[in-house]
């Protein structure tokens, strides 16, 4: 049954610092929430208690993967970071360079990190090391993210807002299964979140999303206004979710998108946190009972219930 609800919001952690980038890990099912000014990593298990924070001794912090639960990488500024021993203070080794965004895939173990040179570097968890092993990426890669088993790569120049091109994988290495034009209004646009059904082309401030819904083996783009601009994105199953710079998460299922028109479309849930600061980062974790996780710039971690339809 689709998602239809957003509830039980509640405040599972804090930091004390803007929180800049989230992500998840299937296995043992944790959220990891990494702060700037001062840089603090927040690990929290999505079902129960016992989050940490550990403090980094970096300048910054945008982005992490986890790759496993004592194995983290963070990029900050163009530099790629490997944490290692989170809870006991990691030992911090530098495994990339020239970095402009860091993503993760939900089972661990690898990570991959693009460069402003227009490489690509896959960091794969060795034992007790992270080894990065950079490769040329074929065309103009503005984005990527990873699912469990495939990349999910945004390129420039292959239409008027540019190309999702769907490669199997970790890397976008092997020749793409799939692809979609997107239309001009996206070429701005320069991120994305990766799914089986959904992936989700975006920027943090602006109020467009191109939806790239999945069917059949093939791939329809639309594209979404939402009237206010996102703080950031995620996507589960066939629904999209968006959090706002007022403290409001919204919930769009499969059918708000596929009747998507020029208007804006109403959310099927919204949920208004009352936290601390503006949401900054989204995580999803899907394993087991589904929950969508909420960093702010005051540095508080949210969890809520992701609600499916009741049948009949």
């Amino acid at each position: 049954m689709p998602f239809s609800n957003l509830s039980s919001p509640r405040k599972v952690h804090g930091v004390d610092a803007e929180i800049r980038g989230a992500a998840y890990l299937a296995t043992p099912g944790l959220v990891a929430m990494v702060s700037t000014d001062p840089v603090r990593l927040g690990v929290c298990p999505v079902g129960g208690s016992g989050a940490k924070t550990t403090n980094l001794s970096l300048s910054s912090a945008e982005d992490v993967a986890l790759l496993s639960k004592d194995v983290a990488v963070v990029r900050s500024e163009d530099a790629v970071w490997a944490l290692l021993g989170i809870t006991h203070g990691p030992k911090l080794d530098q495994v990339g360079r020239d970095a402009r965004l860091l993503a993760m895939r939900p089972t661990g173990e690898t990570a991959l990190a693009l460069g402003w040179d227009g490489s690509a570097t896959e960091l794969k968890l060795d034992r007790n090391e992270v080894n990065g092993r950079t490769f040329a990426v074929r065309g103009a890669a503005r984005a990527f993210d990873l699912t469990d088993t495939e990349t999910h790569v945004v390129m420039d120049g292959a239409g008027e807002g540019g190309e999702l091109r769907v490669h199997p994988g970790a890397t976008p290495e092997p020749g793409p299964t799939l692809r979609a034009s997107l239309p001009r209004a996206a070429q701005n646009l320069n991120r994305v979140r990766a799914g089986a059904k959904l992936t989700a082309v975006y920027k943090r401030g602006a109020s467009a999303v191109c939806a790239v819904v999945r069917s059949s083996g093939k791939l329809t783009v639309r594209l979404i206004e939402l009237g206010d601009a996102v703080a950031d994105v995620a996507v589960l199953e066939s629904s999209l979710f968006a959090a706002f710079a007022d403290g409001r998460v919204a919930l769009f299922d499969g059918a708000v998108i596929e009747a998507a028109s020029s208007a804006s479309p109403a959310p099927t849930a919204t949920v208004t946190l009352g936290a601390r600061g503006e949401p900054t980062a989204l995580a999803v974790a899907s394993k087991g009972s589904p929950s969508l996780w909420v960093g702010t710039s005051a540095g508080e971690i949210w969890s809520l219930s992701i609600v499916r339809k009741q049948g009949g």
